[in-house]
């Protein structure tokens, strides 16, 4: 009976050692393979932001801060620092607002279905071209370099012609109909807001009062 009751007590122990053996070994395989996965996670998430990072030096396209000596609130108001902003151009180069600060800077919100944008800009290429101190550029919604380039071509226009691709500027600036042109003095202040399409006259008032305030 003892002998019986040690077999049994030795052998059951042996059993259960053999059969523990391949979870042991199975569950340690699974703890490898999800440290791996945890470990190529992370690499990829560092990899990404490491990408995004990189891409915003120079290279970031739409809304951005002016420079941090800047104050004034910034908004789409009259007496409210304007919304800066980096977009590539028609021709394929980039604009950044805030490299046009030191005179009157003109942003006009166009489209190319948009018939009052295309009469107005015999006016503000006549601004553009003018004896006075001042910046002119569009910013087209949403539309291809292609159709902005036709409309400049058919216009006349030399101004540079913004691509603002998903809509972000125009949004900031709450042009929520077409045409609207602001017009900002030397030091990016809104001075005036014309909704609708500007004369000559009137554009050159506002550039010549935003003028005395740069």
């Amino acid at each position: 009976m003892m002998g019986c009751m040690a077999a049994t007590a030795t052998g059951l122990p042996a059993q259960s050692s053999r059969a523990e053996r391949p979870a042991d070994g199975s569950n340690a395989m699974r703890r490898m393979k999800h440290s791996v996965s945890l470990a190529v996670a992370l690499l990829a998430i560092v990899a990404l932001a490491g990408c995004s990072w990189g891409g915003s030096k120079g290279s970031s396209q739409g809304l951005i801060k002016w420079s941090a000596t800047a104050t004034e609130v910034e908004g789409p108001g009259v007496g409210q620092r304007a919304p800066n902003f980096r977009l590539k151009t028609s021709s394929g180069a980039e604009i950044e607002l805030a490299s046009l600060a030191g005179r009157p800077i003109v942003v006009n919100f166009f489209a190319t279905w948009c018939a009052n944008c295309r009469e107005e800009m015999a006016t503000l290429q006549g601004a553009s071209m003018s004896s006075a101190p001042v910046s002119v550029v569009g910013v087209d919604l949403r539309e291809s370099a292609s159709a902005v380039n036709q409309l400049a071509a058919d216009a006349g226009v030399t101004y540079p012609l913004a691509l603002d691709a998903d809509g972000s500027v125009t949004r900031a600036y709450r042009a929520t109909s077409l045409p609207v042109t602001y017009v900002l003095d030397g030091a990016g202040i809104v001075r005036e807001i014309v909704r609708g399409p500007i004369d000559a006259e009137k554009l050159a008032s506002a550039i010549a009062a935003a003028g005395t305030t740069s």
